[in-house]
């Protein structure tokens, strides 16, 4: 059994490669994959709701420091490196989609209501920006720390909610009519899968090293129905990525060294490239309509590069490379401060 040390390098490198999914999975569909349904929906398959994972690791990070926690001095510095950054770098995208453009698929009466209301509901939704409606949601969660935190020390017991949890996350899946609301719903029993993993560390490597093969199967029978589209109920991201989480959690605990420092800084400013990567995705796009047809991109379906491997590929690439480029001239800039702005 290996040891547990007070940084968790395996978990480190997870959020590395929770991050690099999470780009992934917002670069696919800026391509036009008709020509490669099945690769797209297999992309999408490994890429999309990685959420979960983060979601899986913020609770194993929010149990393992736990220890000292203090509620006043938590929401301080989430405020700062979460909330503050999120404001900040939202500004751009709500005046794009309150003065020049319109956002697709925002509701039908959204934009009769005065700016001031539309700017609200795209701060507390998130729908402004692709990936930010995890702010509004992890916040939730943030807002209810003290109650996580009486679950862990006084009634681990509780953690055997997570199946049923998951079982209804698995049913409902992840959007609903009260936006935030919903999502936190569906990503709770990953968070607090990551919460009991911690608090049970020894004993959950050792279950999942024992019953790996089955956690494999339940995964794979959740990729294979999002593959092929079977019906739903059930979502089967959810299905498929709780065990995955896990699974990876093990595997990288065994073999993060193989890596080395290779995914270290890409996970320290994870939550930094969360914030701009969608900005980069549009850039692109922008830019590659205009030199393709000579026209602005308006916000009209997918782009016209080819979904291929290749393309995909390079495109995500260079989402990520200029996102921590920007990141670390930020931070070479700001300094200490760099994390209230960019959240890195």
């Amino acid at each position: 059994m290996l040891h547990k040390e007070s940084f968790q390098h395996h978990i480190h490198v997870f959020r590395g490669v929770a991050i690099i999914l999470i780009v992934c999975a917002h670069t696919l569909p800026s391509l036009d994959w008709s020509g490669h349904p099945l690769t797209y929906r297999l992309l999408d398959a490994l890429a999309n709701e990685s959420s979960i994972f983060f979601f899986f690791i913020a609770g194993y990070l929010f149990q393992h420091l736990s220890a000292r926690f203090n509620f006043r001095s938590y929401l301080k510095q989430k405020l700062k490196t979460v909330i503050a950054p999120y404001l900040l770098l939202s500004l751009p995208a709500l005046f794009i989609f309150t003065q020049l453009v319109h956002r697709e698929g925002m509701w039908y009466w959204f934009y009769s209501l005065p700016v001031w209301q539309q700017l609200g509901l795209f701060l507390l939704t998130g729908k402004h920006l692709t990936p930010l409606w995890f702010v509004p949601t992890i916040t939730l969660f943030y807002l209810v720390a003290p109650l996580f935190i009486a679950l862990d020390r006084r009634a681990p017991v509780l953690y055997w909610l997570i199946l049923p949890l998951w079982l209804l996350s698995i049913y409902l899946g992840r959007d609903g009519p009260l936006g935030p609301i919903d999502k936190a719903i569906y990503l709770l029993p990953a968070y607090m899968m990551g919460m009991a993993f911690s608090h049970f560390q020894e004993t959950s490597e050792k279950l999942t090293q024992r019953f790996w093969l089955p956690l494999l199967i339940v995964s794979s029978v959740g990729m294979a129905g999002h593959v092929l589209e079977w019906p739903i109920p059930p979502h089967y991201l959810m299905l498929m990525k709780l065990p995955m989480s896990l699974l990876i959690t093990v595997a990288l605990l065994r073999w993060h060294k193989l890596l080395g420092s290779k995914l270290d800084y890409i996970a320290h400013v994870s939550f930094g490239i969360f914030f701009v990567h969608a900005y980069f995705i549009s850039f692109i796009k922008v830019g590659t309509v205009y030199l393709m047809h000579g026209r602005l991109y308006a916000g009209e379906g997918s782009g016209d590069l080819p979904g291929n491997l290749l393309v995909f590929s390079v495109y995500a690439g260079l989402v990520l490379l200029f996102s921590v480029l920007l990141i670390k001239a930020a931070q070479k800039v700001l300094g200490k401060n760099s994390r209230m702005f960019i959240g890195a």
